[in-house]
């Protein structure tokens, strides 16, 4: 059996993209979160994940301390009340997974929870 050479390009199915842009914000979010703890390969590894999703047109978004508004690509996951909030307003006070963008559209809605006054 002769060895057969890799191929140019794969199809990757857009699934595995976003799950890939999910878990690349998540170990950003982590390094940014324990900066002590991102060595330089780290860093650098990020930095080409980053590349391979732009490469892609993928856009990752984190959404926190955006107004929350009820027409925004997210699914509330949950909701906590803040008496010092005004009167109607509310806020994506954590982003528990990110909106993930294929050449601008959404193609993997926002998990957030809001926080609103009662």
């Amino acid at each position: 059996m002769a060895d057969a050479s890799p191929p140019e390009s794969l199809s990757v199915p857009m699934k595995g993209l976003v799950g890939l842009g999910v878990e690349y914000w998540r170990l950003s979010q982590w390094l940014e979160q324990n900066p002590s703890a991102g060595s330089a390969p780290a860093r650098h590894a990020l930095r080409r994940l980053d590349d391979f999703l732009r490469e892609c047109e993928l856009e990752v978004r984190g959404m926190d301390g955006r107004p929350f508004d009820p027409g925004l690509a997210v699914r509330v996951v949950d909701t906590i009340d803040d008496p010092a909030m005004p009167d109607g307003q509310a806020v994506i006070a954590e982003t528990m997974a990110p909106m993930i963008l294929w050449r601008g559209q959404v193609v993997k809605p926002a998990d957030v929870v809001v926080k609103r006054k009662g």
